[in-house]
């Protein structure tokens, strides 16, 4: 999808699966684990599609976040765009997240990324995908400088996340106070 409404839950790890698609979402989620020097537990991404650009319908508000509040950290929702869909440059605009589809070597999807933030000032995070199998997340912080995230995938598969539920997951990390450096593993259920 090109345009999505992200909503980035990390409930008590005592969550199952089970627990955590209560409301059907599975088909658009997204569940990993998360780590840090000094804990971990579950995410769940939900990703709610924007109508096409040729809909003749507004962009709808998210749908709120189904998990009941307690969880290490508060659930986030915010606008991601597809960096590389020239329909969609209007709203990239006005994303949260953006992130572009076409991996890249580890250098160039580093210079990418800062080209994405510096062109998109109100962005907070871009991902792109590179060649190694990982994506380069880039982070602004409030003075404009650009740190570089690379949790590293861990756990029980060899697939990577996709680079949308990367980005995702490191701006909910990061509105929530965190720095980003601090997340240490983020891998598939």
């Amino acid at each position: 999808m090109d345009a999505a409404w992200a909503t980035v839950c990390f409930p008590p790890a005592c969550s199952g699966p089970s627990a955590l698609h209560a409301d059907g979402s599975h088909k658009r989620s997204s569940l990993a684990v998360w780590s840090s020097d000094s804990a971990h537990g579950p995410v769940l991404v939900r990703s709610d599609p924007l109508p096409s650009p040729t809909a003749r319908r507004g962009h709808p508000y998210p749908s709120p976040c189904p998990h009941p509040p307690g969880g290490p950290l508060p659930c986030d929702v915010h606008l991601r765009v597809d960096a590389d869909t020239p329909e969609r440059a209007a709203l990239a605009a006005h994303a949260d997240v953006l992130v572009s589809r076409a991996p890249l070597p580890p250098d160039a999807a580093r210079r990418r990324v800062l080209e994405l933030l510096t062109a998109h000032p109100g962005c907070l995070a871009a991902a792109v995908p590179d060649t190694s199998t990982a994506c380069v997340v880039g982070v602004r912080d409030a003075s404009g400088a650009v740190s570089f995230v690379r949790p590293s995938r861990g756990g029980r598969s060899d697939a990577p996340l996709p680079p949308h539920t990367v980005a995702s997951v490191v701006h909910a990390w990061t509105v929530a106070g965190r720095p980003p450096g601090a997340l240490r593993r983020l891998a598939p259920v």
